[in-house]
């Protein structure tokens, strides 16, 4: 077993966020701008955070304590534009292997494990020695194949020697093959088409943003896209089950809370005893953090709603 290093972690972190970055949760952090980034890192900030998390907050925000409150202070007064190295390694313009604290944010806000990277270091993930020799060797060896079916195609296309009495059906056998040719050209001409006309039949209202309280449709033109500019409200593809149906509700002792056992109400934690709720999960996440959405239980019910009932 080789001893891991700072870039295996980094390999290892990103081929994590590949295979889950297109999850409901995580979609926000595909393109986010510092003001999500921020929303997003308080979001973090839950009663079950692990020590380890916290240290990473309070480094990476700069904070005085570990404390959950003196955390959120810190990610409050944190300067957007210091964002800028997350916004980085997230558009991949950097790996960003040389600032630790930047690379645990990242393992922290996808979750990846184990982290952070002291943890990971003594963890039994395996780097097989001469990997990096083994890949080239497979590339070279995948190289000379397609080579070898290059000129073995141009060999097979090579017209052969042909006598006068042979060219004849040759000649019959590439007239069947020009018509064939021109009845597939006409079919995919039409199918693409059809397949512009439909497209632009549904250019119009195909996105939707969150306002207030419900998503409203809004075309996906340049100009529309252009309005959402510094706003935490990113256009997202139009659903019109989600339009319709999916609302923030305010929630009291007499709103019901279950039918037939299952929940009517779904919830994300927006701060120290706060939370916004929801009459269905939607997307599946908050409009504007991107946090993913929980189905009510009694044991929130009892915590933070029924505790205020007279």
């Amino acid at each position: 077993m080789a001893l891991l290093t700072i870039n295996d972690y980094t390999d290892s972190l990103k081929k994590h966020i590949n295979k889950v970055q297109d999850l409901p949760q995580y979609t926000v952090l595909l393109s986010p701008s510092p003001a999500q980034l921020r929303n997003y890192c308080i979001g973090l900030c839950k009663e079950d955070l692990s020590p380890d998390d916290k240290i990473i907050l309070k480094d990476f925000f700069r904070g005085d304590s570990t404390e959950l409150n003196d955390i959120v202070k810190s990610i409050n007064r944190f300067e957007l534009g210091w964002f800028k190295p997350i916004q980085s390694f997230l558009g991949k313009k950097t790996d960003t292997s040389k600032n630790h604290a930047v690379l645990e944010m990242v393992a922290l806000m996808y979750d990846y494990e184990p982290r952070p990277y002291g943890k990971f270091r003594k963890s039994s993930v395996e780097i097989e020695e001469g990997s990096v020799a083994d890949n080239q060797a497979d590339s070279i060896i995948v190289e000379e194949k397609r080579e070898a079916v290059e000129e073995k195609t141009i060999e097979d296309h090579t017209p052969p020697v042909q006598s006068s009495a042979e060219s004849q059906p040759t000649t019959t056998a590439k007239n069947k093959l020009k018509r064939n040719l021109l009845i597939v050209t006409v079919i995919i001409i039409g199918l693409l088409g059809v397949g512009s006309l439909a497209s632009s039949m549904l250019s119009n209202d195909q996105c939707m943003k969150w306002e207030g309280d419900r998503y409203v449709a809004y075309d996906c033109g340049e100009a529309t896209i252009k309005s959402f500019a510094g706003v935490s409200s990113e256009p997202i593809p139009y659903d019109k089950s989600i339009l319709k149906n999916f609302k923030q509700i305010s929630v009291d002792c007499d709103t019901e809370f279950f039918r037939k056992g299952k929940p009517k109400v779904w919830f994300v934690k927006t701060g120290e005893g706060k939370h916004d709720y929801f009459n269905n999960p939607g997307t599946g996440v908050h409009p504007i953090s991107g946090k993913s959405l929980r189905p009510i239980t009694q044991y929130h019910l009892n915590k933070y709603i029924y505790s205020k009932c007279k």
